[in-house]
């Protein structure tokens, strides 16, 4: 398996729609929302796409859970790379799965939520942490770097160690 981050600027995001062939492109925005920005792109994507979203105190697991929910109505939403600590992406695994959650880590505490709709196709939900995104099942790592005009491409691939 292969992803590319695609890490663009608000300015350039439109420049994501070129990108037709290749690994599924991830998208990440440095200087605005990259879930909002990837929304706003929606009439020019036309295939298999993933965000790339970087969890915080300002914007928690839960928020980024809904996000990923609303993005996957609108297109092919397949992955989502949660950046930080894998507790978060956990979380987000959960609250993407439909279910009732209990659960508690060093980040959040959930009890008895539920979080609906559940997107119609399965998401693979990647944690990033020191150049890999991990998922229950692959890791994959950096493998390379291109310049696209103003995109920025990051590829990453199988490891298998």
């Amino acid at each position: 398996m292969r992803l590319v981050r695609v890490r663009s600027s608000i300015e350039s995001a439109r420049e994501f729609l070129s990108l037709h062939d290749g690994p599924t492109a991830v998208f990440c925005c440095d200087d605005a929302d990259s879930a909002i920005v990837l929304a706003s792109l929606r009439d020019g994507v036309s295939r298999e796409v993933g965000v790339w979203l970087s969890v915080s105190a300002d914007y928690p697991a839960q928020i980024a859970a809904r996000d990923a929910r609303t993005l996957s109505v609108l297109f092919e939403l397949r992955h989502v790379v949660i950046e930080g600590a894998d507790q978060h992406a956990e979380i987000v695994r959960l609250l993407l799965s439909g279910e009732e959650v209990t659960f508690s880590n060093d980040v959040a505490r959930l009890d008895h939520v539920v979080s609906r709709p559940v997107p119609q196709q399965p998401l693979t939900v990647w944690s990033y942490a020191d150049s890999a995104l991990t998922s229950p099942e692959a890791t994959l790592v950096a493998s390379g770097l291109e310049r696209r005009g103003d995109l920025e491409l990051t590829y990453f691939e199988d490891y298998s160690g």
